[in-house]
């Protein structure tokens, strides 16, 4: 259907994204670089006895065979831009497909201002230190602190922001500087992998020790003090089953690159290789990364180390007990230093456009179908850009920004992979029906989606073992505190989602007045 239906009869984007642009895109959000700091170090207190080596190993497969394969599919069924928002609005409900996306974008904007804020205080300040302590700078040392202030937070925020906006402004400037990023910040995470997979326990606890002697802080007294406060030594099954749960939460953003698969070259060949590729490699660096970590700090001490941090223990260190701080204490050549620091610093600045992304091209799919307001899928002629999306989009996270700085609004997005994994739940329940509600879109699907096991379409069994993932992503993210289940903000996101639906009916009725009929659109898939 085009005409009336839809703003007009071709979207204006171009198909110029490459596998490796749209791999780049899912796997620049898993960003081991930087989950890696939160994920391994959370873990000891948030999945007691967890082996985070082996739990992204079997996560792997979980994730892989489930939501990563079916967004893939989908993907190549329907390639436009949108996402979920196309698959679930054709393919189950046009209200649940809005309120689904709805959910996504929104806690998407709200990792833009994440990184705003985040990235200074804990990457940035970090780099700029370390330049000083190569440097014998000490006030480069001191000024590095700077970045830690809320002053510092909000200025430095900001100019990531807009200037990851004029990027995306730009329309193809942006891949090409995530493509300089990618680089980058791989030599640094191989090189830290390198590192610390090299460096023997033995060299880390003597380097520990000195640099700590002064103060009477010994590698062996760290254990105790933990154990003291109820930590228990060793790794079990049991704690690394437990810890699965957040593994397949770091490995969220495989599905980012279907946002954009309407600008795929070759979506049929793009989008498996970007959703899953960036899946399966992003899983293969956590795993190998967590067990260079236990190799060279030692399972205990680092479990231990940031034990007492997260139990708020007196005896915690006076540095950070992250990977990035504690890789700094083994005595190392600047070049390795260096890269190092680039590696996890520059990871920061490569997360930020991958989160613009996906949210300007729920703008713009929303804007194209008419629910939302015409001026967001206005094409830049030049640049074949959303400019008035990404303006949009830039100003609700640089107000986000202000509100996390400033206030305790944070909290109101406590819950985002409670609603992340709610919305790959309701995509998996799509998978599984599509092939029964909606043939004639089912029937442009390759044949590889098509295919039938056992009498049985293979997306319906991808979706009904995605949604067997979700179901105990989503236990497990009720359940624990450290990746969702804070009841203090149940009500902010049920209230949200709500929010999704009332904009739906609302847009639905307006245009209603217009004599446009939103049911007829999402009878079929958009133009191209």
């Amino acid at each position: 259907m085009s005409g009336k239906s839809f703003l007009r009869d071709a979207t204006g984007l171009v198909r110029n994204l490459s596998s490796f642009d749209l791999f780049n895109l899912s796997f620049g959000q898993i960003m081991p670089a930087v989950g890696i700091v939160f994920i391994v170090s959370a873990s000891p207190f948030a999945f007691p006895q967890s082996n985070m080596f082996l739990a992204f190993l079997i996560a792997l497969p979980l994730v892989g065979l489930g939501p990563a394969l079916l967004y893939a599919m989908l993907a190549v069924t329907m390639p436009r831009s949108g996402g979920d928002y196309v698959y679930v609005t054709r393919g189950l409900n046009p209200a649940i497909g809005f309120m689904t996306n709805w959910l996504f974008t929104v806690t998407v904007i709200s990792f833009i201002a994440d990184a705003g804020y985040v990235f200074p205080s804990s990457a940035l300040n970090i780099f700029i230190a370390t330049i000083g302590q190569m440097a014998g700078s000490s006030s480069l040392v001191v000024d590095s602190a700077w970045f830690a202030t809320q002053t510092g937070e909000v200025v430095t925020g900001t100019v990531l922001i807009f200037a990851v906006m004029g990027l995306m402004a730009l329309g193809r400037a942006v891949w090409n500087f995530m493509k300089v990023l990618f680089f980058i910040v791989m030599i640094g995470t191989f090189v830290s992998i390198l590192f610390l997979a090299s460096t023997s326990n033995s060299a880390f606890i003597a380097a520990f020790n000195t640099h700590f002697a002064s103060q009477g802080i010994t590698y062996n007294g760290v254990i105790k003090d933990a154990v003291q406060a109820g930590y228990t030594k060793g790794w079990t099954w049991g704690g690394t089953i437990g810890g699965l749960v957040y593994a397949m939460a770091g490995l969220i953003g495989f599905n980012f690159a279907a946002y954009s698969a309407g600008e795929a070259k070759n979506s049929t060949k793009t989008m498996p290789i970007a959703i899953v590729g960036s899946l399966v490699i992003g899983a293969l660096i956590f795993a190998a990364w967590a067990g260079a970590i236990y190799n060279a700090f030692g399972y205990d001490f680092f479990s231990a180390a940031n034990y007492l941090v997260s139990a708020g223990s007196p005896n915690a260190l006076p540095i950070a007990a992250s990977v990035n701080s504690l890789f700094t204490l083994i005595p190392q050549n600047s070049v390795v230093e260096i890269l190092a620091a680039l590696g996890f610093g520059l990871a920061w600045i490569w997360l930020t456009p991958t989160d613009f992304l996906p949210v300007v091209s729920n703008l713009f799919a929303w804007s194209f179908d008419r629910v939302a307001p015409s001026g967001l899928a206005d094409i830049n002629d030049r640049f074949h850009s959303p400019v008035k999306a990404v303006l949009v989009a830039g100003l609700i996270a640089e107000a986000l920004l202000f509100l996390f700085v400033y206030t305790s609004f944070s909290v109101a997005f406590a819950n985002t992979t409670i609603l992340l994994n709610l919305v790959f739940f309701i995509t998996s329940i799509t998978g599984i029906l599509i092939p029964y509600r909606a043939k004639a879109v089912f029937e442009l699907a390759p044949n590889w989606v098509k295919r039938k096991i056992v009498g049985v379409p293979a997306l319906t069994l991808v979706g009904i073992f995605s949604a067997l993932v979700e179901v105990i992503l989503l236990f497990g993210s009720f359940t624990n505190s450290f990746i969702g289940g804070a009841p203090i903000s149940y009500p902010i996101s049920f209230g949200i989602a709500i929010a999704g639906l009332i904009i739906y009916y609302v847009a639905r009725w307006y245009r209603k007045r217009e004599s446009i009929d939103l049911d007829m659109v999402f009878r079929s898939i958009p133009p191209e």
